[in-house]
């Protein structure tokens, strides 16, 4: 009986140990070249960090245009490098010697923040060539897009 229990508790102690040695290493089982080893970080700051936010960005139209079946002007694009919920998309719209505006809320996506959905109505413009910018704000970030022009029929 004594036997099989030693013969227990030196398995149940060798198992973890060697895999200790052998996890995450090449096919040596050389614990030297295992990517666990290296510098500790340090208890007096962070371990890692994200790179400083912008505080400007680029602010992209992808599209500005009339749309008959919505008479209106629609819009949308997206800021670049920002990544953000909490900020404001404006489309502002300018021309006949007067500005319209709607703004919506940002939407965090993959890679960039989001501006769409962005709607003027044709009841609000006259007949014409209005030019289109889309604004982007945030507690953190801000920008404007180049100017696009847009045709409004009559």
């Amino acid at each position: 009986m004594r036997s099989s229990l030693a013969a227990f508790l030196l398995t149940a102690l060798a198992v973890p140990v060697l895999a200790s040695c052998t996890a995450g290493d090449g096919a040596d089982g050389d614990a030297a070249s295992s990517p666990r080893t290296g510098t500790v970080p340090s208890e007096d700051g962070p371990a890692a960090s994200d790179a400083p936010r912008p505080t400007t960005t680029d602010v992209v139209l992808s599209y500005a245009g009339w749309e008959k079946g919505s008479d209106a002007v629609e819009a949308a694009g997206y800021v670049s490098p920002v990544v953000e919920d909490g900020g404001t998309c404006t489309l502002e719209v300018t021309g006949d010697g007067r500005t319209r505006s709607a703004s919506v809320p940002a939407i965090a996506d993959a890679t960039t923040t989001v501006c769409s959905g962005l709607s003027i109505p044709g009841a609000e413009l006259a007949p014409g060539t209005w030019t289109v910018r889309l604004q982007y704000s945030s507690a953190t970030t801000e920008g404007t897009s180049q100017p696009l022009d847009v045709e409004v029929p009559a």
